[in-house]
């Protein structure tokens, strides 16, 4: 017996070693730590992808018709015309300024050949490739923990347990793509800003050249060299 008794309090002992300082045995499946912050996720959202000049004239007539706004408050009495400065000479920079042209005609906007007096429509183009890591598995869905909870303890000093959320892995896009732009459209007069808007789109890592100067065309094939001494 009293090997018994002895046997389990050492195990006893070893239960509370394990547990974090402070916590009882109901509450120590609760509590959580981490080495460091949990990466996350976002609200679930969509961002479209450009693979079409029809985008490109799509982007330029929302541009044109907040352009258009932006004259009408600042400039009522209409006597301000706009000048599309040239942008890069990419087949994007060039199509999207004469698509930008158009519209702005569309929405009776005078438009400058020259830039002297004018409101100048300035135009910049950023690309970027992620090199993402994205978990996928066969339901599409993981469980993680929920971006907000914070561990703490709750009003009766207890830690709840940490709240599961679905996160997307590959459910609703098997394929995000790497390679994304931004695209800025500002309208600059007398110093300053009228309007201004940048906008981000995926666009397919095969079309960079239609978006940045030097950058090849079609497929990419990559080799790798090693050096060996002899």
């Amino acid at each position: 017996m009293r090997m018994t008794s002895l046997l389990a309090l050492l195990a006893a002992l070893s239960l509370a070693a394990c547990s974090p300082a402070g916590i009882n045995g109901a509450q120590s499946d609760s509590f959580a730590t981490a080495q460091a912050p949990l990466a996350s996720g976002y609200p679930l959202s969509s961002q479209p992808k450009m693979q079409a000049m029809a985008h490109w004239d799509s982007l330029a007539a929302t541009v044109a018709g907040n352009c258009a706004k932006a004259l009408d408050h600042f400039h009522p009495e209409g006597d301000v015309r706009v000048y599309v400065a040239p942008a890069a000479a990419t087949p994007f920079g060039k199509s999207y300024r004469e698509a930008l042209l158009t519209r702005l005609v569309d929405y009776g906007v005078p438009v400058s050949f020259t830039p002297d007096g004018a409101a100048v429509l300035e135009v910049g183009v950023e690309t970027v490739t992620h090199r993402r890591t994205l978990t996928r598995n066969r339901s599409g869905r993981l469980l993680i923990a929920d971006p907000d909870f914070v561990q703490a303890k709750d009003e009766k000093g207890r830690y709840p347990e940490v709240p599961m959320v679905s996160e997307e892995s590959g459910l609703f896009d098997p394929q995000t793509p790497q390679t994304e732009i931004q695209v800025t459209s500002a309208l600059v007069h007398n110093g300053g800003y009228l309007y201004r808007d940048s906008s981000i789109f995926y666009v397919d890592g095969r079309d960079m050249a239609h978006y940045k100067l030097g950058a090849p065309t079609g497929d990419v094939e990559l080799k790798r060299y090693s050096l060996v001494n002899k």
